[in-house]
């Protein structure tokens, strides 16, 4: 969605509130809706990680890893790399 898309989506809702609310009772369980709806929204934000394993998950994942014939160790990495770089 490109932001003229999404100012004219809210544009049409706060059109709809100022036409379509007409009681308090309306108006403060609409700021209730959209105080949850913030928290809600900042909590997952915040308490999203980019990794979700935990320290015991991710030591057996490296040990399995470790055992794995596809494991390389940082020094082998570089090697490659630079093997890599240098047949360009």
């Amino acid at each position: 969605m490109t932001t003229i898309e999404l100012e004219a989506r809210k544009a049409m809702l706060v059109k709809e509130i100022l036409t379509e609310i007409n009681s308090e009772e309306m108006l403060d369980k609409l700021v209730g809706y959209l105080k949850r709806i913030k928290s809600q929204s900042t909590k997952a934000q915040a308490t999203t990680a980019p990794c979700q394993y935990t320290r015991s998950e991710m030591q057996s994942l490296l040990l399995e890893r470790e055992k794995d014939d596809r494991f390389y160790t940082h020094d082998q990495v570089k090697e490659e790399m630079k093997n890599f770089i240098a047949s360009l």
